[in-house]
């Protein structure tokens, strides 16, 4: 029988038999309430059943001192494996590496902490989404003119998205130029794109590296009443964001496949514990949703169902 617990904080947890603690996997991720933890989450849980895994969850909740807790409650109470997504991956680098010591399989989902010993790594295609809204944008605004670039924090996942993005754009399509570039949080976003808007007649395309970046884009551009002149192109799709593509606003969205990462991590977590063919690194293919697809687009190895409760 399969165990679900979810916890802020491992240290709450009555320490399992060693019975449970062999079929038991310690999952940490940097906050539920993002659409993509969610499904990632959904995806580790539903593999897991079907496999007689428990799971332990832990949220971190964005704070890399409350995600170390939680790897360190996993170690005390000897989980057979820990799956994570890390909330700051030099933070909790030193928390892997002692559950690593203590013989314990670590897998990577999505967000790696910074360690050169983990079994595994599944990740997203992130230049492949970053190449496929180069195409869409670069499509939608006819092959020419201005556009601003929005390249979200200093993480990974972001460079490499704009790299893809980057790459397409002088590739494909020479009559656009990036005439605006800026990093930064989602708060962040807005404001850029406001400046924007005044600043650069010419432009007409906006590429954001996130969802909740191209949510706070349209809002500026709402307000400025500037919309109909901006195609915008974003990286995963939240309720906000998914709402966006339905209206039009939104012009496309390039996906992970986020449920199935999640049911790929926890393959790799028992194939470690049993014994089996562990293939160390796993890149989930970058997908694209338009608008004129949304309506009919299968959802179901991306998002998890409407029900699902972390």
């Amino acid at each position: 029988m399969t165990l679900v617990l979810a916890v802020a904080a491992m240290g709450a947890l009555a320490t399992p038999t060693s019975a449970e603690t062999q079929k038991t996997i310690g999952v940490t991720v940097p906050y539920f309430a993002s659409p993509f933890w969610k499904a990632g989450l959904y995806g580790v849980e539903t593999a897991g059943k079907e496999k007689g895994y428990a799971v332990i969850k832990g949220d971190a909740k964005d704070k890399a001192e409350l995600q170390i807790e939680q790897i360190r409650g996993f170690i005390d109470n000897k989980v057979a494996a820990i799956i994570i997504g890390a909330a700051d991956a030099v933070a909790v680098a030193p928390a892997v590496e002692e559950a690593i010591d203590k013989g314990i399989p670590v897998i990577a989902l999505s967000v790696p902490p910074k360690s050169d010993r983990l079994t595994s790594f599944v990740g997203a295609d992130n230049i492949g989404m970053g190449r496929l809204q180069g195409i869409c944008l670069g499509r939608a605004i006819g092959g020419k003119g201005e556009v601003g670039l929005f390249a979200g924090p200093d993480e990974i996942w972001a460079k490499l998205r704009v790299t893809g993005f980057k790459n397409t754009i002088e590739a494909d399509f020479p009559d656009i130029k990036i005439v605006a570039e800026k990093a930064g949080g989602t708060k962040d976003a807005g404001a850029a794109v406001a400046e924007w808007a005044k600043a650069y007649p010419g432009m007409h395309g906006i590429f954001t590296a996130a969802d909740t970046m191209a949510v706070e884009s349209i809002k500026s551009l709402d307000e400025a009443k500037a919309m109909d002149k901006f195609k915008v192109s974003t990286s995963n799709l939240n309720d906000e964001a998914r709402a966006a593509l339905d209206n039009g606003t939104l012009t496309c969205a390039s996906l992970q496949p986020a449920v199935s990462m999640g049911r790929d991590a926890m393959r790799e977590a028992t194939a470690a514990i049993e014994g089996g063919k562990v293939l160390g690194r796993i890149e989930a293919p970058a997908l694209l949703v338009t608008r004129e697809k949304v309506a009919s687009y299968d959802f179901s190895k991306i998002i998890a169902p409407a029900d699902y409760q972390p």
